[in-house]
């Protein structure tokens, strides 16, 4: 018993030290191109790599593990085209560095997948969550010179452990949206922890407003919204005919559309205009100067941020006071790097994985089922004003590569059955 207990404990160390390592680079941004700093990263990634192999091969799961992988191909036409763009990258050094923690990335979120199923992933990083909000807390409370922005125009702004506010808010709202389910959860299966989770939500709701980003409240509120659907659905969905979701359908498109038209004051509410605070200016000129001289194959995966000089031209092209480090959008960051071949390619996984998580969801039975809809939802929204899927960090790549996996894992038993 003692050694079971031991060996379990050592896989979520192993697990959390993977979350921990995959959020690194947004938890000190300014450091890593520190050469040495560099290779002891991709030390520490080819180290719990290997112990992550040596689990899969304790459990008897090498075979599962295969078997995942090719369901699951459709990742790695964009892993092999990353990697073929460090021979046109403007900065090879950098593009084989982060292709190597990509991959690193993936072999291990697959790992994860197959170990775990969706219900004890949703733990795992609720409890990860508790401990980044706690760290974050010590800085804000103990030392604010670290944990709160005291930029000359961002002031107050809880940071925590990220480098930014935006990045802290929509970790945030995430870790929200995890003790959500939790409470949610508690409620359907009639567990004693509600309370617990209460009080985590209402605190990592009160986390989210003190970072003062618009990004991470339209996204908690996109979320909420989406789980108050799911549980409509998983309550009356059997009741619910095909004209009802027409008549939802044409209902969503024309809220959408009320605000589109008023945009502006929609934006207005957190005093915010519809250039998303410059972003939209900086995305015309990105493209018109950049993107546009390299729009097959982009500047190498993960490269074009690190050249200084692109860096002080766009800054200055938007009027920020400050050279610019991110595009401020997922998926344009991954169009710089890779090209509109490296977009396409990524953006077919990402569809892959949308449809999979929707397939997924049409057969839940509790909300623990819907978590992978509510991940991609997370992933789109975040994205839309916020690099938040490889540039910054791995951490939401190493989340849906494990989901996608455990999605397998779950199928697979299902047919078995």
């Amino acid at each position: 018993m003692l050694r079971k207990n031991y060996q379990q404990n050592l896989e979520l160390l192993l697990v959390f030290s993977l979350f921990f390592l995959s959020n690194a680079t947004a938890f000190i941004h300014v450091v890593w191109l520190v050469p040495e700093i560099v290779f002891i990263e991709l030390a520490v990634w080819l180290m719990l790599a290997l112990f992550s192999v040596w689990i899969l091969s304790r459990h008897n799961l090498i075979s599962k593990f295969f078997e995942n992988l090719r369901r699951n191909w459709i990742i790695l036409p964009f892993v092999i085209f990353s990697g073929l763009s460090i021979f046109w990258s403007v900065y090879w050094e950098i593009s084989f560095s982060r292709w190597l923690i990509l991959l690193f990335t993936i072999i291990t979120g697959a790992i994860i997948g197959s170990r775990y199923n969706i219900k004890e992933i949703i733990k795992i990083l609720s409890v990860f969550g508790v401990y980044i909000l706690l760290l974050s807390s010590i800085l804000v409370f103990f030392i604010p010179r670290l944990g709160v922005m005291n930029y000359y125009i961002i002031q107050g702004a809880w940071k925590g452990l990220y480098w930014h506010k935006n990045h802290m808010g929509l970790i945030a709202a995430f870790i929200n949206i995890l003790f959500l389910i939790n409470i949610v959860y508690s409620l359907q299966s009639k567990e004693k922890n509600i309370l617990f989770w209460g009080m985590l939500y209402l605190f990592s709701l009160l986390f989210v407003y003190q970072t003062d980003s618009v990004a991470a409240y339209i996204t908690t509120m996109g979320l909420h919204g989406l789980i108050l659907l799911a549980l409509f659905l998983l309550k009356f969905g059997r009741k619910i005919s095909g004209s009802h979701y027409f008549i939802f359908i044409i209902v969503l498109i024309f809220a959408s559309l009320i605000l589109y038209i008023n945009a502006d004051r929609l934006f207005g509410i957190f005093n915010r205009n519809t250039t998303l605070t410059g972003r939209v200016p900086m995305w015309a000129y990105l493209f018109d100067t950049y993107i546009s001289k390299r729009p097959i194959g982009g500047y190498g995966f993960n490269a074009f941020w690190y050249i200084d000089s692109y860096r002080v031209d766009i800054g200055l092209a938007a009027g920020y006071p400050d050279p610019i480090v991110i595009a401020d959008n997922g998926f344009i960051d991954i169009l710089v790097n890779t090209g509109f071949v490296g977009l396409i390619l990524f953006l077919i996984f990402y569809f892959c994985a949308w449809w999979r998580s929707i397939r997924y969801a049409g057969k839940a039975k509790e909300i623990n089922g819907i978590f992978p809809v509510i991940l991609m939802s997370f992933t789109l929204l975040a994205n839309i004003s916020w690099s938040l899927i490889f540039e910054n960090e791995g951490y939401f790549m190493l989340i849906m590569i494990s989901l996608l996996f455990s999605i397998s894992s779950s199928t697979q038993i299902y047919r078995d059955g």
